[in-house]
C-alpha cells in the first residue's frame, strides 16, 4: 500500500526526532516552557515509537497503527487550548503521514472517518508514487 522505502521512512522519523530534541532543549526560552517542553517530548517519543514500529513490522503496519490513533484524537480548533501531549501526538503523526505522501485532506479524511482502506478513496493516487520522488527530509 505505501510506497515510501522503510530505510526513508526511518531516515525522515530519525530527522523528525532530532527536530524535537532541539524543540525540546529550547522549550525553556519560550513564553510558555512547560507546554512546549511536554509537547516537544511527546513528539520525540511518538518518533521514536513509530521508527522502532516501522522497523520491526514494515511501513504499512506502522501506517496502519498511526491512523487508527490519529482517528481517536479530538478534532481541535487552531485557537483552542489544549493539553500539549495532544498537540505534540498530532502533530508527530501528521508529520509522519506527511512522510508517506498523505496530503491534508486525506489526513482529515483519516481524522474523521478513521478509515484506512484505499476502497473509501484515500490514497487512491499515491500508488504513482516512486522511493526516488519522496521528499528528502
Amino acid at each position: 500500500m505505501i510506497q515510501v522505502a522503510k530505510d526513508d521512512v526511518l531516515r525522515g522519523l530519525k530527522k523528525f526526532r532530532r527536530l524535537a530534541k532541539q524543540d525540546l532543549l529550547a522549550s525553556s526560552l519560550t513564553s510558555n516552557p512547560d507546554f512546549w517542553k511536554a509537547q516537544a517530548e511527546t513528539r520525540r517519543q511518538k518518533y521514536s515509537d513509530l521508527m522502532e514500529l516501522v522497523d520491526e513490522k514494515g511501513v504499512d503496519l506502522a501506517y496502519e497503527m498511526a491512523v487508527q490513533e490519529y482517528a481517536k484524537l479530538p478534532l481541535f480548533d487552531p485557537d483552542q487550548t489544549v493539553a500539549p501531549e495532544q498537540r505534540g501526538l498530532e502533530q508527530a503523526l501528521e508529520m509522519f503521514f506527511t512522510l508517506l505522501g498523505i496530503g491534508s485532506a486525506d489526513m482529515l479524511a483519516l481524522r474523521t472517518s478513521g478509515s484506512s482502506s484505499p476502497r473509501n478513496g484515500l490514497l487512491k493516487d499515491t500508488n504513482h508514487w516512486e522511493t526516488e520522488q519522496t521528499m528528502e527530509v
